[in-house]
């Protein structure tokens, strides 16, 4: 099996508005690393960033890949 480390840059500038709304809605960084990993994953077609839905929530963002590592670029959290 073939491990991609997961990166998740909270410093970018279009993080804040994620930070915001994961701060309102009480979600934690690990609550949003959890569902990076084991939620649901759809591209959205308008936009082209991902989405991932899991438990009561679902994590915008944008990823760049590499061969080693997955970078991601959190964007907004959304409730369902």
């Amino acid at each position: 099996m073939y491990y991609v480390d997961l990166k998740i840059n909270w410093d970018h500038k279009r993080c804040k508005h994620a930070i915001e709304r994961m701060w309102l809605r009480g979600i934690t960084m690990s609550d949003i690393k959890d569902a990076l990993k084991k939620g649901k994953k759809h591209k959205q077609k308008e936009t082209g960033l991902y989405e991932s839905f899991y438990r009561f929530y679902s994590v915008v963002y944008d990823e760049f890949n590499k061969k080693d590592f997955k970078k991601i670029y959190p964007i907004t959290v959304k409730l369902w």
